[in-house]
Order: C-alpha cells, then sequence, then structure tokens
C-alpha cells in the first residue's frame, strides 16, 4: 500500500504515493461538502454525511497511528489501532441503525428528509408570510398533503377586500399552523369551520385566515402592525400554545429578534449544534443530558422562564393597545396539544401570563383545555383520534372540535359589534 505508482509522461517517470492516490476521492467529496455547507448551511448534510463522518475520524486516526509508529513500539500501536478500528466501526453500525429506526430524527428530518436549524431565521424581511408571488402553496407532511391558496398578503387566504360592506363584521384569526389548518383540507381548517358556523347565524361575518405555519405572536404582531390594519378588523382571534413559548419565543427572542436594517435575527445556537446535525449517535449522549431536538434543555429554568414570560406579556400590552387604538376586540386562544388534553395541564406555566392578560377587561381569554375535555367527554372519545399521529397537528375532526369550542365560548363577543373605544 506504500509502494508508489510510476505515472509515465513524456518518458519521465513521475512515482505518485499510492496512499495520496486513494486520499484524493476523500478529498474531493470533503471539498464537495463543504462547498454545499457554504451554499446552504446545515442543509448539506445527508444520509452520506453522517456515514462520512466515521470513515474521516478513521482516517484522521490511521494517518496518526503510522506517525507513532515512528516513534513507539509497532505491537503496543498495533493493538490501539485495531482497538480504534473496532470502536470506529461500531460507531457507524449504531449510526445506520439510528438512520434506519429514525428515532432520533427531527421534526424537520421527519418531514423533508433535510436537518434545518431552530435558530436559523428563513424570513429575510420582519413579516412571517407565504410568498405571495406563488398564488398557491401545499402542506405536506409524511402523512399527508392538503393544497392551500396564497393571496397577495401571503396568507392562505382568498383575496380580502380592503372596502367594508355595510354592517359587517369582521373577524382575523392570527396564529400559527394550527390557525391555518395544517393537518386538514382547506375547508375543514378551524377558521374556514368557524366562519360556516357564524354565516349559518349571521350573513354578516367575514372570517379572515392570517395564520401561517412557523409563526408565533411576534410575527403576529408585526404583521398585524404593518400590513393587515389596512382591512378594518372589529375583531382579532390570537391563539398561542406551549410551543410558541417553550420554543419559538424562546429560541427566537421577542421585538428585539426584529433588527434596524428590516431583517431578522434569532439568538445564536450552540456552539455544538454541528455535532447534533451531523451525528445520531451524539444524540443519544445530547437526550442523557436533557436536550432536547431544538438544543435546549427541556425544562426552561426559572429564570429562562421569567424572560419569556416578560417578553410575552409586554408584547400582549402592545397588541392590546394597538388594538384599543384601531377599535378592534383582541381575543387571546390558548389551544393546547394532544398530550397536554390527555394529561389535562399544559406544558408551559401560563398562570404568570394569564394573570396580566385577565387583568386587562378590554380583551377576552379563552383556555380551550377545559373545553376541549368537556367536548371530548360528552362524545366519549380519544382525544388522539383529534390529532394525526406522527405530525401532532390536528386532523379534520380537531379542526371541528376548535372550531366549536370557539364558537360556544366566545359567543357573547362574536355577538356584540360594539367596537372598544381607544385610550
Amino acid at each position: 500500500m506504500g509502494k508508489p505508482f510510476d505515472f509515465v509522461h513524456q518518458n519521465v517517470v513521475i512515482k505518485i504515493p499510492i496512499r495520496l492516490i486513494l486520499l484524493l476521492p476523500f478529498t474531493a467529496y470533503l471539498l464537495w461538502e463543504y462547498y454545499w455547507f457554504k451554499q446552504v448551511g446545515l442543509h448539506f448534510i445527508q444520509w452520506h454525511t453522517h456515514l462520512a463522518v466515521y470513515v474521516y475520524v478513521w482516517l484522521v486516526g490511521a494517518v496518526c497511528f503510522v506517525a507513532f509508529l515512528q516513534k513507539g513500539s509497532f505491537e503496543k500501536i498495533q493493538k490501539a489501532f485495531l482497538i480504534f478500528t473496532s470502536l470506529v466501526f461500531s460507531l457507524l453500525i449504531a449510526e445506520i441503525f439510528l438512520g434506519f429506526s429514525g428515532q432520533l430524527f427531527t421534526q424537520t428530518e421527519k418531514d423533508s428528509g433535510v436537518y434545518s436549524s431552530p435558530f436559523n431565521a428563513s424570513d429575510k424581511t420582519y413579516y412571517h408570510l407565504w410568498p405571495a408571488t406563488q398564488k398557491e402553496h401545499w402542506l405536506t407532511k409524511p402523512e399527508f398533503s392538503f393544497w392551500r391558496p396564497t393571496n397577495s398578503k401571503g396568507l392562505p387566504d382568498s383575496e380580502w377586500p380592503t372596502a367594508k360592506k355595510q354592517n359587517e363584521k369582521r373577524i382575523l384569526t392570527m396564529g400559527d399552523s394550527f390557525t391555518e389548518g395544517d393537518g386538514a383540507p382547506n375547508d375543514s381548517s378551524y377558521v374556514a369551520l368557524l366562519r360556516q358556523k357564524l354565516l349559518a347565524r349571521d350573513t354578516g361575518f367575514s372570517v379572515f385566515n392570517a395564520g401561517v405555519c412557523g409563526s408565533d405572536p411576534f410575527n403576529n404582531y408585526v404583521v398585524l402592525r404593518d400590513c393587515l390594519l389596512v382591512y378594518k378588523p372589529d375583531m382579532i382571534i390570537e391563539a398561542i400554545g406551549s410551543n410558541d413559548m417553550n420554543t419559538d419565543i424562546a429560541l427566537r427572542g421577542g421585538m428585539e429578534r426584529f433588527q434596524k436594517d428590516g431583517s431578522v435575527k434569532y439568538f445564536a445556537a450552540p456552539w455544538w449544534e454541528p455535532l447534533y446535525a451531523i451525528s445520531y449517535v451524539s444524540r443519544v449522549f445530547f437526550r442523557l443530558a436533557g436536550y432536547n431536538e431544538l438544543l435546549v434543555k427541556n425544562k426552561m429554568s426559572e429564570e429562562q422562564e421569567a424572560e419569556v414570560n416578560a417578553k410575552t406579556i409586554d408584547l400582549f400590552k402592545q397588541f392590546a393597545a394597538l388594538c384599543r387604538q384601531n377599535h378592534i376586540r383582541l381575543a387571546v386562544v390558548l389551544r393546547p396539544d394532544k398530550y397536554e388534553v390527555k394529561d389535562n395541564r399544559y406544558s408551559y406555566n401560563f398562570s404568570p401570563l394569564l394573570h396580566q392578560l385577565q387583568a386587562d377587561t378590554t380583551l377576552q381569554v379563552l383556555d380551550l383545555l377545559p373545553a376541549y375535555r368537556s367536548y371530548l367527554n360528552n362524545k366519549q372519545a380519544d382525544p388522539f383520534a383529534y390529532y394525526w399521529v406522527m405530525d401532532g397537528h390536528h386532523n379534520a375532526r380537531g379542526y371541528e372540535m376548535m372550531a366549536q369550542t370557539i364558537f360556544e365560548n366566545l359567543a357573547p363577543w362574536l355577538s356584540d359589534t360594539t367596537t372598544v373605544a381607544p385610550q
């Protein structure tokens, strides 16, 4: 293996070491992967990247052992090299097994097969919206694929007229994927079903869907403030869940994420994220250390929770003030996921936020957790039947439950057309 390869060119013999020839494809692969890393960040990671890590670890180790041969005992170094090779090979087999099992995949890897950093701000502007030029988009996961329209504002709805009809009552629903209706056909989102229920009672209602997958209350506030007041809504329904608090706000920050240059910047990722992204085996140890797929501890510290609460409370003060200034009623809806319904408690402690929100008599707070449990008890139904198994979003039955419980609990407000006086 160490003998040179003779390459004859114009009667000149050029000796090329065999090791160099063997290293050329590995070097080319490494340069290719580095190129794609510079182009797309951690999205460059594919199944072969996971395996290549162990090959390169072995190659580096092999070079080191060859260097040590010049200075040490052959038998000892050979034994150490065999142990090293066995360890690397075992880790490679474990990596292959974990890759096939999918047990340690992140949600984006399950959905699209690609690792996506939760700390990467994909928005190029302040506004988390769908590309308005597409006219349509699809919500596609391994379990389903559903079509959506995209209007000129980048929202999953038909075009909205700016001029209001006489006696028209406009409700603007805001939130994340549960508001957009991820997991159900376009006509089976909670917004579409709520629209049907309201129109059956009063044809003066118009219900607009301003929910966008992946958004959070800070995104929604900025979009409302800068883009949607022109539609003169009479009521805003802002839906939030534990995921908004535990992940979105915890990773993205509050209003400070919106930079002066018009861009968006999240908190910095931990230095070890590339290791987590490129190795399933490493994720075993990170899980044992208490980190989840978002690279944060499964349970927030008291300081982190206090910071998230402070930012969110301040946000809703601004939200409520903006609504009062524009004669808009504000309803804040707490939405549980399937495990929270089953356990009858939220994974995030909403008590400090609820205390502040309920103190503001100009807005309405609706907690759907008891409403969901009552709805399911009446039907003697399993809560898991109202959510997708893998994805975790509502299915069409779940959105019917969401629409019905919101409709019933906000009925007094929805029937009252009196606007809120600005302060």
